[in-house]
């Protein structure tokens, strides 16, 4: 197979993979609202509205939008600093926990049958096969320069 062939099929399957439910789930955890309780969750503390912005690479007027959304749900509570009433301190509530809790249940759910239907096997090499794609990342922007 030459290089266009192998290129062209590698995109088709990723593009597949893209439209799975599957991937679906795992968005979620990378853009939106369960993004930011993740990163909220992940940091282990309180965190700015700016923190947040920076942490996630999102514009402050999308995470602004964001945060409102989740407040409205329970489940983020914002207040002024003690310190300095400029600024604002984003704290994860309980809902918002038990939320993301839940969340990551029906993913590790999902996993359990994807690691059913595909097999120890596969999904031993599948997994070795995604840490070398990941672990390459820094040589591929080297020669490319990164994506435009």
């Amino acid at each position: 197979m030459d290089k266009k062939n192998l290129r062209d099929a590698l995109m088709a399957q990723l593009w597949r993979m893209y439209s799975m439910d599957i991937m679906l789930y795992l968005r979620e955890f990378l853009v939106g609202e369960t993004a930011l309780l993740e990163c909220l969750a992940s940091a282990g503390k309180t965190l700015t509205p700016g923190e947040i912005s920076e942490k996630m690479h999102l514009s402050r007027a999308r995470t602004a939008n964001i945060l409102r959304t989740l407040r409205g749900k329970g489940f983020v509570a914002m207040e002024v600093a003690a310190d300095d009433r400029r600024k604002m301190l984003v704290t994860l509530t309980d809902a918002g926990r038990q939320h993301l809790l839940d969340k990551h249940t029906y993913l590790e759910g999902y996993f359990d049958k994807y690691v059913e239907v595909l097999g120890e096997e596969n999904i031993s090499n599948l997994t070795a096969l995604l840490k070398i794609t990941a672990d390459s990342e820094s040589e591929l922007m080297r020669r490319f320069g990164g994506v435009q």
